[in-house]
């Protein structure tokens, strides 16, 4: 559907001429989220209107009624895995339903909470520096210990370690190139060293590693592996979060060390959530198969092997395995934030590391829980924004400090 035809049907809803079909289209559009900048579009158009309601719920009597019975049809219907936005809705009152649904799905709002009745928040005073979101850039810490800034440095050929040319490329992913000899003919094989890559507060990063394995790298996260590996088995260590992309070579397995954890590949895909501040280890199997080994705690427990789309959670040695979201593990590298029935400050960590701010609790924090997907957008006050309009929880940004209440 163009911009034109959508607009056009947009303004038939605003004057209540819709008819059943065009609802339905209207229903089946909203659901998809590539769709939201348009709808963002038409609904900041129709607020500028003459005598439009500037407090942006369309509450006026033109409403369409045909989609706001379809909605509260739709919400007295239960579905045991139906759309986040039906279930936000549900707080809202009916005769509101069609708005809140076009004002939240158009901002990109995809949030469910766990709340009644919530009281419209005040609005976030804006700050007179956006604080943008997190964006590609980490520091390489090569094995003789120089440190490059690979965010600043320009492509191409940046180093060579043992037997690999270190590469950045067009497209900003950092790649251990073996294909590239760099040893004279007839001389000894370099020695192989360990660099380090090390994404901060407010970064994320790429590298493809000297076997071919492919590792994105989260917020304040790091990856320290050897510039070549050894011909029995592959090993690297991870803080933080990474995705990996295991390249299979027979015979010499893959193993990922992080937090008292310990993982044992062949070739598969899969996401590691290891950040020392949170309660859990968390290992999500998208692809493969893998086995994950507890390395501390006081009883020492049997390994366990995950299926595709199983997650084990790991603290100190209690190991448990259950089926997984795979899509809330790989939010965050696919541009989102992925709650899944999490309070406010596990939400919070999550926006502190990608938008390297400092976050501050007044009052009570308990029973503030979040479910959802929200875009980790641009800058850090549309999601504070959007979680705000929940009701559950308020933000006041400082600098580049977050308060709480």
């Amino acid at each position: 559907m163009t911009h034109r035809e959508l607009s056009e049907l947009f303004d038939k809803l605003v004057k209540d001429q819709c008819s059943e079909e065009e609802a339905d289209l209207i229903l089946e559009l909203l659901a998809d989220e590539s769709n939201a900048g348009l709808f963002r579009s038409l609904i900041t158009q129709q607020l500028q209107q003459p005598g439009a309601d500037q407090t942006g719920d369309l509450a006026n009597p033109s409403l369409n009624k045909t989609l706001a019975l379809k909605l509260e049809h739709i919400l007295q219907t239960p579905a045991p895995k139906e759309p986040v936005f039906r279930r936000l809705v549900r707080t809202i009152r009916p005769r509101y339903a069609a708005a809140a649904v076009l004002l939240l799905l158009s901002a990109g709002l995809y949030l469910l909470t766990e709340i009644k009745a919530p009281v419209p928040p005040a609005p976030i005073p804006p700050v007179t520096q956006p604080i943008a979101a997190g964006s590609d850039k980490a520091i390489l810490t090569l094995s003789d210990g120089r440190q490059i800034n690979l965010d600043k440095i320009a492509n191409g050929d940046i180093a060579t370690q043992s037997n690999a040319v270190v590469k950045k490329t067009a497209n900003g992913v950092l790649v251990y190139d073996m294909a590239t000899k760099t040893n004279a003919p007839g001389l000894p094989a370099a020695l192989p060293g360990f660099n380090t890559i090390t994404t901060p507060r407010g970064g994320q990063y790429q590298v493809v590693l000297p076997d071919g394995s492919k590792v994105w790298l989260n917020a304040a996260s790091s990856l320290k592996f050897p510039t070549q590996f050894d011909p029995q088995q592959r090993q690297v260590e991870l803080t933080g979060e990474g995705y990996f992309e295991i390249a299979t070579i027979t015979h010499q397995p893959f193993v990922v060390t992080s937090n008292g954890q310990k993982i044992e590949v062949l070739g598969t895909m899969f996401n590691v959530n290891a950040y020392k501040e949170e309660a859990f280890v968390k290992t999500t199997l998208l692809n493969g198969k893998i086995r994950v080994n507890a390395l501390s705690g006081e009883q020492q427990i049997p390994s366990r092997t995950l299926l595709p789309g199983q997650q084990s959670e790991l603290s100190g040695s209690d190991l448990k395995i259950s089926e997984g979201n795979t899509e809330a593990a790989l939010a965050w590298k696919n541009g989102k934030f992925q709650f899944e029935h999490e309070d406010i400050q596990v939400v919070m960590r999550k926006i502190a590391r990608w938008y390297n701010v400092e976050v501050e609790y007044h009052g009570n924090m308990k029973g503030k829980i979040f479910s959802g997907i929200i875009p980790r957008y641009e800058d850090v006050q549309e999601v504070l924004k959007m979680l705000q309009l929940t009701g559950n929880a308020s933000f006041t940004l400082k600098d580049r400090t977050v308060e709480v209440s």
